[in-house]
Formats: C-alpha cells, structure tokens, sequence
C-alpha cells in the first residue's frame, strides 16, 4: 500500500501513533516511532514522507495540523495519507484542506457526529478512501449511503469498496439527508 501512495521517492510514514499526544503543537518535539525502514531528510532536515500517522492519541481537532505539516516533512502539498484514528476528534478542520493529493484519510474511532463536517472533505479531489466507522454518524440511518452522497467519488469507505449500485442509490439518499443536516 505504501508503495502505491509515494512511487519510492519518499521514505517510509512519520508514525506518532501512541504517543499520548494531545495537542499537534507539541509533536516537533517527539521523535517518530522508528519503522523497519530508515526514516530520510532532506537537506533542509525535514523529514521526505507523504504519510502522517497520529493514530490512538488524545487529539480533539486537526487544527494545527498543516503548519505542522511545514514543520516536519519537505513536501507536505504531497502528503498522501493522514491517519487520525482512535482519537477524540470532533470537528474536520479546514487544515486537512491543505492537502491536495490527500487520497486517504483514516478517521475512524473518533467522536464526528455531523455529516457537515463532512462536506468539507468534498474540496479534496483526490481522496478516495475515507474511514468513519466508530464515530457517532456512523448510527445514522442508511449511513453509508449518505456518507456516499455528500462524497460521490469515494472508491472505498470504512475499508470496503463502494460499489455500482450505492453509487446508483446515492441521489435518493443525498434528499433523505438534507432534513438531517445540522
């Protein structure tokens, strides 16, 4: 999977994944988790990934998260994959706008309770993989469905592919949830 995100240019993800992090401001500070992999820099000291893993943290919104992005890798434009799972997060913060390649997105086991926060990611062209399983939206009716109509050109969500007919299903479903809309 890695390879097909970064083409072999980059090294291997920045993983902060269980680090009890509870503000971004805070990570500079904390060395990566070491992978099999050597992590690369460039010149400039910043780390040469298009991939951040902040998974199973203590993070409540993504704010911060691309002038971070500054701080640590050389080409964040080319961040390709941010897992933000198994936090507290609420809101999506316009941060993860900034990432134009953005592809993948893990926000499963998080606290997002309203499909507005979703439409937000609708300005990511690139994104075609989205987790929002184990957040409060995912006990609204026919959720699926309606995460499928505010982002019409996901390819997979919660880890399963979309398929023809909810792509077909998903018109009906985008009325339905208008009278749901916070």
């Amino acid at each position: 999977m890695e390879s097909l995100l970064n083409g072999g240019q980059y090294g291997p993800p920045l993983d902060y994944s269980f680090k009890n992090i509870s503000t971004l401001q805070s990570i500079p500070t904390k060395p990566p988790r070491q992978t099999l992999r050597k992590q690369r820099r460039s010149p400039s000291g910043r780390y040469n990934s298009n991939v951040i893993r902040l998974s199973n943290n203590n993070l409540v919104d993504t704010g911060g998260l691309y002038p971070l992005a500054l701080d640590l890798v050389e080409s964040p434009e080319e961040i390709a994959w941010l897992d933000l799972s198994f936090n507290f997060i609420e809101a999506i913060t316009n941060d993860i706008l900034e990432f134009p390649n953005l592809k993948m997105l893990y926000l499963h086991g998080n606290n997002i309770s309203s499909f507005s926060e979703l439409a937000r990611l609708t300005l990511l062209p690139n994104l075609y993989s989205l987790t929002l399983h184990g957040n409060p939206i995912e006990n609204f009716p026919n959720y699926r469905a309606a995460v499928l109509s505010i982002l019409p050109h996901l390819r997979s969500l919660d880890f399963a592919k979309v398929t023809d007919g909810e792509r077909h299903r998903k018109s009906s479903e985008r009325d339905r949830l208008k009278k749901y809309s916070v």
